[in-house]
């Protein structure tokens, strides 16, 4: 590397430049936060209500932070089967009610 001062070739591990005695830079490597990995209450609540962010989360960050993205995948299932449960029985009902009080 090269000395931004004065030009001259210095050590790629130098501090200062052995020449004119300029500081260099530090060359600190910058360090990538971690997810924190905790099961988040708001995203499943979030994926029970709408099922398919949670699948959706789920296909995106299962990597990065697994334990969330796998409580928010499982809940939007279920979120999602009991809607479909509901919807089942809600259709019964009706039709119950339809055939015999004649709507």
């Amino acid at each position: 590397m090269f000395c931004k001062n004065c030009g001259k070739e210095i050590d790629d591990l130098a501090v200062m430049c052995v020449h004119c005695g300029t500081m260099l830079e530090d060359k600190k490597e910058e360090v990538k936060p971690i997810a924190e990995d905790k099961v988040s209450v708001g995203f499943c609540i979030l994926s029970f209500l709408v099922p398919i962010f949670g699948i959706i989360y789920w296909a995106l960050k299962y990597k990065e932070t697994p334990k969330k993205a796998k409580a928010c995948g499982i809940t939007a299932i279920f979120g999602w089967v009991l809607s479909a449960v509901a919807n089942v029985g809600v259709m019964i009902l009706l039709t119950y009610l339809e055939t015999n009080f004649h709507f």
